[in-house]
């Protein structure tokens, strides 16, 4: 297993190695959750593939939009006031 060392910046924003960012397919807005496990943080990624694989768990109410949907509007919102 390779280990990349990164540096937390002042804004609390971490940069992904582009290695990474390029092996995972991660782009720039990438919708992502963090989660602790045992004491470390996992950072998952929600690409198109993973939005497959759960697809099938996340089906949304008529009229609602979808899981992924809702998700990448909540970043598309945060990135509009990041930017402000």
């Amino acid at each position: 297993m390779q280990s990349y060392r990164t540096v937390i910046s002042s804004k609390g924003q971490v940069v992904i190695p582009a290695e990474l960012r390029e092996q995972f397919g991660l782009d720039q807005g990438t919708p992502a959750t963090w989660t602790e496990e045992e004491g470390r943080l996992v950072l998952t990624p929600m690409t198109e593939r993973r939005i497959r694989e759960i697809r099938g768990f996340l089906k949304p109410a008529p009229g609602e939009p979808s899981a992924f949907e809702a998700l990448f509007e909540e970043r598309e919102r945060e990135r509009k006031r990041e930017n402000q």
